[in-house]
């Protein structure tokens, strides 16, 4: 045959399947827009992560340490570039800052403070306002440069001069500002993942306040080549061990890692997309073959071979397969644009919008592969209809051979897929763990479904109350009753159902009629109806429980500020000033007297743990993990004291707090004893290193103070309470560890929230350098950041339920075909199109509904296991998320069928039972 005859055929074939060949092509494109746009969207968080690594990471080595760094320890780095080591550094100061003190602590930005001189030492950022400006040349006389967001969300331009309230990252002191922008930096090279900052100069930060310490939290270090870079690097750990020191080369390795995991989840779910939208593949190649079976028999009659038949439904397929590839590739330019905006708004990253043609034209290409793979069912099969069978109008049979052909087809078919999966992945394990762990879980969920299909198509429907069906109606009524207890929204849910056994009873005949056709065609085509299901299941089953974890997530979080947050504003202040708002506090507006209280705080630096020197027990750059707090997380733990006035009965909060050892009492006044947090004790890298009556030697944050104190408790908090300073001390040790002319008090206020806004400005006009965190607002933050991750994560989802819709379609456009001459028949006897439509609406509207509930019941186990083992507290299902989707799932599945059944209910029976 010639290769025009070829074509022809196939293309006239898929052009004779009008609506059958579009949802075809549907099915290829939603697997292909799902896997395409995900991947896209890693590909984009790829490169705002690894792209020009140097710049991101600020030099060829990065010095971080939550304990400050000081003046003096900056020349360790000057003999190294004295050396040749290093070629040039620069210290920086980071920490938090406002427009004003009524600023919540969520509507802060950061506010660094760099030497012009020798920022940065990559290559120089470049401006947008001026064009041709540089750092050195700017930053001076209270001058600051900005970025864009930081211009568009206070509304600012270049001119403006504002007042900033700046904290350091180190809790060392906060300072008020009067500062004028006079430029902005585009968000480029070493500002590649900022958003939201200001650069201030060392000396117009330290003028603010000339009797705070400059004290650097960072150094960022430049190196003439590979060498020299991890030769200054160990020479650096050596000096600062509990430093985080990481090189451009760690950098990446360390982003990359992170990347991986956000790819491969990504990738994951939209092969799960693809795998939908592959079984609705095989559904329409059944629906585009199946009604040509009198031409493949006089196609075989004529001569045709069945690789002749391969060959031409082969073309067919991927033909569909092209078109839904160029389709899906196209639409995921615009799904991972909205992808990666709404990461953009959740994660403060910046994430460049860029196109990879390698994978949107692998999008084509696994279009292609993905409608051959799964067409290889149905066409293997067409091709074996025995022309005689058809002829007499046999059935198609379920011979031996025929069973042991389709099981041994399912299997290529998995391998296939599984082939597939792992060149996506780029990666054999992910790839084979990924399809064969999701093909187990589909195949023992599909058992289930059988049982459940087969229930619901043998379910009664009388014509007359009786004896036996009363009593099946109350079993369903005393059951749902004794589920109301445990799950209250399902429970609700069977007596509804229940009750409708009733209802059923005394509906019209025809009513009653097109229902007991709707539950018998249901079980007519059982395996078709259970891939329906199971396609539903999948998209509703992700979407259900993101939805639920968010809700259960945000109300105990809300529950847990309302009943432990006894105060809404937390103020540090120093010296002088604390002293002046600890005697005006009664004249702050709102202000409860009764549930404020005022501590000491000092910062701290861990120097030894029972005589060991701290640095040998932290493992250099431990990161932590889930049961290690890293260097970091134990930093942060002995940073900093909270002082308690034990002599006059202020005490630890014994409030959703667990005490090991002893609480502070009166009798610890003018002693060194304290209270540790748990963590230190249960997780690594201190576990087993200190305990209850372990003596810990402190450092001021100025190394000029040293104390050692005794660990005489530990606490743990169940619930939403704060220390600003995790170790809880006596005033005497406070003091001992306080700067000299550095005294400093943090007051805990609990202020009507609708004073909230005076009450700041009387606490700016007491102490104007004080540092106020805003806490009335956190719970509008935290359930807008929620929200803002569910909206991601149920876009995500989304792509596979979209894939289930198809699905439905495709077994509505099956059945409509397979029950031509049914329809034809039941027209012909009186039933109306409107009649017909009923049924068909009746039946799909009881699979959706049922694929939804199925999954919610999941859902409702899933969130139960976690909320008891992962989270250590109660969640449940709300009753209008699980009755919203259900009802929600039934309506779209009858809204697809009305639109793929209509014109089919409205076909003249007389042309049907001609045809037929």
């Amino acid at each position: 045959m010639k290769a025009s005859m070829y074509f022809n055929y196939t293309t006239r074939s898929l052009l004779r399947g009008g609506q059958r060949s579009i949802l075809a092509v549907f099915c290829v494109a939603v697997g292909v827009m799902a896997i395409v746009s995900l991947q896209l969207v890693g590909q984009m968080i790829n490169g705002a992560f690894t792209n020009n690594i140097r710049e991101a990471n600020g030099g060829d080595i990065a010095v971080t340490s939550q304990t400050p760094l000081k003046p003096s320890d900056l020349t360790f780095f000057d003999n190294l570039k004295n050396k040749g080591t290093i070629t040039a550094y620069t210290p920086t100061i980071s920490g938090s800052a406002s427009t004003s003190l009524a600023s919540a602590s969520t509507e802060s930005f950061t506010m660094e403070s760099v030497d012009p001189g020798t920022f940065p030492v990559v290559t120089p950022p470049a401006f947008k306002t001026p064009t041709d400006g540089t750092i050195a040349g700017l930053l001076k006389n209270n001058q600051v440069v900005v970025d864009q967001n930081l211009i568009d969300q206070y509304n600012k331009k270049v001119g403006d001069t504002l007042t900033v309230h700046a904290s350091t990252s180190t809790g060392t002191g906060a300072v008020m500002l009067h500062v004028k922008i006079v430029g902005i930096v585009k968000n480029v090279g070493v500002f590649a993942q900022s958003n939201d900052f200001m650069l201030i100069s060392h000396a117009d930060y330290q003028a603010a306040d000339p009797k705070l310490p400059l004290l650097y939290d960072s150094v960022y270090v430049s190196t003439a080549d590979k060498a020299h870079t991890d030769q200054a690097a160990k020479a650096i750990a050596d000096r600062f061990p509990i430093a985080n020191t990481v090189t451009a080369d760690q950098a990446l390795k360390n982003n990359q890692a992170q990347v991986d995991y956000i790819k491969k989840f990504l990738e994951i779910a939209g092969l799960l997309a693809l795998l939908i939208g592959g079984v609705g593949i095989v559904n329409t190649m059944q629906v585009l073959l199946s009604r040509r079976r009198v031409e493949i028999a006089m196609l075989k009659t004529t001569g045709y071979r069945r690789f002749d038949l391969y060959l031409l439904f082969g073309l067919e397929a991927g033909l569909l397969g092209l078109v839904g590839g160029v389709v899906g590739a196209g639409a995921a330019i615009g799904v991972s644009y909205i992808v990666r905006n709404l990461v953009q708004q959740v994660f403060p990253i910046i994430i460049p919008f860029s196109l990879d043609p390698v994978i949107i034209g692998g999008g084509v290409l696994i279009g292609l592969v993905t409608a051959l793979i799964f067409g290889l069912l149905p066409i293997v099969q067409a091709a074996n209809i025995r022309p005689l069978n058809v002829i007499r109008e046999l059935p198609g049979g379920h011979r031996v051979g025929s069973i042991f052909l389709t099981i041994g087809l399912l299997l290529l078919l998995s391998v296939l897929f599984c082939a597939l999966a792992i060149v996506i992945l780029n990666d054999v394990i992910w790839g084979i763990s990924a399809v064969y762990g999701a093909f187990i879980f589909l195949a023992l969920l599909s058992l289930v479904f059988s049982l459940v299909v087969l229930v619901i198509s043998v379910l009664p429907v009388p014509e007359r109350f009786s004896i036996g069906y009363l009593a099946l109606v109350f079993a369903g009524v005393a059951v749902s009753a004794l589920l109301f207890h445990v799950l209250p929204t399902f429970g609700g849910l069977l007596l509804v159902v229940s009750l409708m056994g009733v209802v059923i009873v005394l509906l019209p005949r025809s009513w009653k009629s097109n229902t007991k056709l709707a539950l018998r065609n249901i079980g007519r085509q059982r395996a078709r109806t259970t891939t329906t299901l199971l396609a539903l299941f999948v998209g509703v089953f992700t979407i259900g429980l993101i939805l639920v974890l968010g809700q259960d997530l945000r109300d105990n979080i809300n529950a847990a500020i309302a009943n432990n947050l006894t105060f809404n504003l937390v103020t540090l202040a120093r010296g002088n000033e604390a002293t002046r708002l600890q005697s005006k506090l009664g004249t702050v507006p709102g202000l409860s007297t009764a549930n404020t209280q005022a501590r000491t705080y000092a910062s701290s630096v861990p120097v030894a743990i029972d005589g060991v020197p701290f640095p040998t027990l932290i493992p250099r750059n431990d990161q932590g993990g889930p049961n290690d707090l890293g260097s970091g997380g134990t930093l942060f733990y002995l940073g900093g004291l909270e002082g308690y006035d034990v002599a006059h009965g202020q005490l630890p909060d014994t409030r959703n707090t667990t005490f090991a050892g002893r609480n502070l009492n009166a009798s610890d006044a003018g002693t060194n004893n304290v209270l540790i947090n748990a963590y230190l004790l249960n997780l690594a890298p201190l576990k087993g290193h200190i305990h209850v009556g372990s003596m810990i030697t402190l450092a001021s944050i100025d190394g000029k103070s040293i104390k050692t104190v005794t660990v005489v408790g530990t606490y743990q908090t169940s619930g939403f309470n704060l220390h600003f300073g995790p170790i809880l001390a006596t005033r005497a040790a406070v003091t001992a560890l306080t700067p000299a002319g550095q005294p400093t008090s943090i007051f805990y206020m609990k202020v009507d929230s609708s004073k909230v806004g005076k009450a700041l400005q009387t606490i700016g006009n007491l102490a104007p350098n004080a540092t106020v965190a805003n806490f009335a607002n956190i719970g509008d933050f935290i359930n807008t950041f929620i929200g803002d991750i569910l909206l991601v994560l149920t876009t995500i989802a989304s792509l596979s339920l979209l894939a289930g819709v198809i699905i439905i379609a495709n077994a509505v456009a099956l059945a409509m075909l397979e029950r031509r001459r049914e329809l034809g028949i039941l027209k012909s006897v009186g039933y109306t199109s409107r009649t017909v439509l009923g049924e068909v609406l009746i039946e799909n509207g009881i699979v959706g509904g049922t694929g939804a509930l199925l999954a919610m019941l999941l859902v409702t186990l899933a969130t139960s296991l976690l909320g008891q083992f992962v989270f250590k507290t109660g969640f449940g299902v709300s009753w209008y998320i699980a009755i919203g989707l259900i009802v929600g799932i039934a309506l779209l599945a009858m809204v697809t069928s009305t639109i793929v059944a209509w014109g089919s209910t409205r076909v003249r029976p007389l042309e049907v039972l001609r045809y037929e």
